[in-house]
């Protein structure tokens, strides 16, 4: 039996490799966009209308949503969102922007900006125009000369371009980077200090129980301390970081007048405001668990914090608005957890345990043992997971031919596909020759390869998310 265990583990893996990409496809699916609109899209009137009336595929956010018409000659804004309000308090899903005044004949534009359950920035605009008969004309009005309607569809039936994971990118605009690496960052954090937790308790504990000598295992634990200390720091870092994204994407003009406005009432603003009391909780163990003079409790207290890290990307993510709701939220929370485990154990194999054991080199092919272990755990959760939130919200296979987005989604999984061959190669190859010649060198030269291509899916997940969709 012991012999055929390796074929087993590379049947899984070649198997994970296979069913990764489901598991990425259902992290980027649409859940809320304009359904239709009063006036709609390139209407021609015969009259002013008395409102915009713009209905959503699903409830939105009043507090986080703007309505403005405006002249599409002069760019003048004809009515602001001042009087925006639901249609009902039962059809949260219909915005109205009564218009106090009457529209004269011309070409106007209608600019919105809301908010889904999940609390993501959604935008676009549509034309309309009034071509109100000469008889009945107002004094003085005059009809304007342009023949075509500015301001056309962006992105989707009636609607705009969308702005995806609250980072202030419009459909229409070039990518703000800035907000991109605020994300780089955050999703780092998180996959360190999990990462971290896991590789300290679930594998070096495993490794101090087969016997490798306690003085590598204290000089793991110290290095793994120290990443997680850099992740909590990237973690805490990225909360403000993310805040003034989050207002820029709504509210552009006034940012920091808007800060507070959204740090409440969506789930995006609990997401933010659990990052920032997870992140504290993880400082706080960072600082009681101090290597040579902290306390076991310090990474107890580290790991409460780290229990809540998954709920942020999941509450301001798409999985919030999937159904059900409670599925959704259990596959994100897993998928989470084991994408850190792998990745973020893999730095922390790689950048503390292999320096630990330069005294002790024979102790190498138990550590990468434990490891394993752990990887193989992780991978099939990865897959579980992936196939149910795939299984929740994955749109047409061919969208990933037929759209930006779904062709951006290919690049990224020869990505995920680099990584998966170079963990197999690992696994089949490197492993096993560790038994025989216990060179610390050899695993450092493709594990960090593999490590940086992870990184690298970490950093086009970024991109991904703040591209529209369409």
């Amino acid at each position: 039996m012991a012999c055929r265990r390796p074929d087993i583990h590379e049947t899984a893996r070649r198997a994970a490799a296979f069913l990764a990409l489901p598991a990425i496809l259902g992290a980027f699916a649409l859940h809320t966009e304009l359904k239709e609109s009063h006036p709609a899209q390139d209407a021609v009137l015969a009259e002013s209308p008395a409102a915009v009336t713009l209905t959503y595929t699903t409830e939105v956010q009043l507090a986080l949503s703007t309505v403005a018409v405006r002249s599409a000659s002069t760019d003048q804004t004809q009515a602001g969102a001042g009087n925006l309000s639901y249609l009902s308090e039962d059809r949260r899903d219909v915005l109205v922007l009564p218009l106090s005044e009457r529209l004269p004949s011309g070409s106007y534009v209608v600019a919105w900006t809301t908010a889904g359950p999940d609390g993501h920035a959604l935008s676009g605009e549509f034309g309309f125009r009034v071509d109100v008969p000469t008889a009945e004309a107002e004094p003085g009005a005059t009809a304007d000369d342009d023949t075509a309607v500015a301001g056309g569809p962006v992105a989707g039936a009636e609607s705009g371009g969308v702005t995806d994971e609250s980072q202030g990118v419009d459909a229409g605009l070039s990518l703000d980077f800035a907000a991109m690496a605020t994300r780089f960052v955050f999703y780092l954090g998180i996959v360190g200090v999990l990462g971290a937790i896991a590789f300290k308790v679930l594998v070096l504990g495993q490794a101090a129980q087969a016997g490798i000598p306690a003085a590598v295992i204290e000089g793991a634990s110290a290095r793994t301390w120290r990443i997680a200390a850099a992740a909590v720091s990237l973690l805490l870092v990225s909360v403000p970081l993310r805040l003034w994204f989050q207002a820029k994407a709504f509210f552009p003009d006034d940012i920091a007048g808007n800060l507070t406005t959204v740090t409440a009432g969506t789930a995006w603003s609990t997401g933010w405001w659990l990052q920032g009391v997870s992140g504290v909780l993880a400082a706080a163990g960072i600082a009681l668990s101090r290597p040579r003079t902290g306390a076991a409790a310090g990474w107890r207290v580290m790991a409460l914090g780290a229990v809540l890290m998954p709920i942020v990307p999941l509450v301001s993510g798409h999985a919030w608005a999937d159904d059900p709701r409670a599925v959704s939220i259990a596959a994100t929370y897993v998928h989470v957890v084991a994408a850190s485990a792998w990745v973020g154990g893999l730095c922390c194999l790689l950048l503390a345990g292999l320096p630990a054991l330069r005294q002790a080199p024979s102790g190498l092919p138990v550590l990468v043992g434990a490891f394993s272990r752990l990887a193989m755990v992780a991978v099939g959760l990865l897959v579980l997971s992936g196939t149910v939130k795939a299984w929740l919200h994955l749109g047409a296979i061919s969208d990933l031919w037929t759209t930006p987005w779904g062709r951006a989604l290919l690049i990224k999984d020869l990505w995920v596909g680099g990584v998966m061959a170079l963990g197999l190669y690992n696994w089949r190859v490197v492993r096993p020759a560790l038994a025989i010649n216990p060179s610390p060198g050899r695993l450092s030269r493709s594990g960090r390869f593999e490590l940086a291509l992870g990184a690298m899916v970490i950093l086009v997940t970024s991109y991904l998310v703040v591209q529209p969709l369409n």
